[in-house]
């Protein structure tokens, strides 16, 4: 998209727009937002990224992230969302980018993020053009999660590890190729839509996934791509 633009939010004006996509995308109900103006501005003062990405000066998705040395020194990628009337034109892509490019110069050793497992549009950019590994599952990691996007679900999320290491992350093909012995994990077209039709549906796929996946990376079992027919590969 030529007329896409990524950039950092410093101001309290600028924040405010990244607050509002936030906002936008995880609606709490009853009203509220997700990242109060006094925290965003404490955090983004001491060090914190936050970035927008900008189609024709309008803004259309944000980026939030935060250090954290638990492990190795790496940045938190806490929150990064895209706006319905973008979404599929590269903004979480190019904000992903973005990230990479400004963690690297920070001098960070990764970026590490959560992502619901059953989020298939999630997953498949995570894996493949991301090239990301997992390196944990989390059940219900944040609890009742008070978004209507999330409201009525468990919040189980995979931790994501982005290597910083090289100029530009890896990129794994499709797997078309199933390698023998391998365990594969689907997931469903769309778990927002079916949460809202068949909740009960839903938390079966929430927790026939969870099970397979604890148990396979408590076996060492490792990611090694996501499959064509939509299914995470570990081998």
């Amino acid at each position: 998209m030529n007329n896409l633009e990524v950039r950092e939010l410093i101001t309290i004006d600028e924040q405010s727009m990244a607050r509002a996509v936030f906002d936008e995308v995880w609606p709490v109900m009853g009203g509220g937002t997700e990242v109060t103006p006094n925290l965003m501005q404490a955090m983004v003062h001491n060090g914190s990224y936050l970035a927008g990405a900008f189609v024709d000066g309008k803004i259309a998705g944000a980026a939030f992230a935060f250090p954290s040395a638990k492990g190795e020194l790496h940045l938190h990628s806490h929150m990064a969302a895209t706006l319905s009337q973008f979404r599929d034109a590269g903004i979480g892509s190019a904000l992903k980018m973005h990230q990479y490019s400004w963690a690297r110069q920070e001098g960070y050793k990764s970026i590490q993020w959560t992502f619901d497992p059953l989020v298939r549009r999630n997953a498949k950019l995570n894996i493949v053009k991301l090239g990301v590994d997992l390196v944990g599952y989390f059940p219900n990691f944040y609890g009742a999660m008070p978004d209507m996007l999330n409201a009525g679900d468990e919040s189980d999320r995979l931790m994501a590890r982005w290597d910083l290491t090289d100029e530009a992350p890896l990129i794994r093909p499709l797997i078309t190729n199933i390698p023998e012995g391998s365990i594969r994990i689907a997931i469903p077209e769309d778990i927002v839509t079916l949460r809202g039709k068949d909740p009960l549906k839903a938390k079966e796929w929430r927790m026939n996934v969870r099970q397979v996946f604890m148990n396979a990376l408590k076996n060492n079992r490792e990611l090694i791509g996501f499959s064509d027919n939509n299914e995470y590969i570990l081998a």
